[in-house]
């Protein structure tokens, strides 16, 4: 891993591939979705294991796109602001993930994930 991580982040990342097949590197800032065929089921995976273990709580939600304010990727409901998800996944006890995304933005998203509510807490 990298130089840069803690114990506790490695520990953290290294339990997060063995559980859903994703895996991050600090150093590229990056994911990969590995062990299934669909990528979509990786990214599911991977948002419920992160609500499951309490890095994404209610209180966080909804989580956004950086560039789109009013697209969430993950809300408490089944909708976006002003309309509802396409293909929407529950993914935890009133948390919703939007899954209508190509192979590259789910893994930027996982990536973001992982940064914003994984690494240093």
């Amino acid at each position: 891993m990298s130089e840069n991580l803690s114990e506790a982040d490695e520990s953290v990342l290294e339990e997060i591939r063995e559980t859903t097949g994703v895996s991050y590197d600090p150093d590229t800032r990056t994911v990969e979705f590995t062990d299934v065929k669909n990528d979509t089921e990786q990214y599911i995976s991977l948002v419920e294991y992160l609500i499951e273990q309490d890095y994404i709580e209610k209180d966080d939600l909804p989580v956004s796109a950086k560039r789109a304010q009013t697209r969430y990727l993950i809300n408490s409901s089944a909708s976006h602001e002003n309309r509802d998800m396409v293909r929407p996944s529950e993914v935890g006890e009133s948390a919703f993930l939007e899954t209508n995304h190509d192979t590259a933005s789910k893994k930027r998203y996982a990536s973001k994930f992982i940064e914003d509510f994984v690494l240093g807490r």
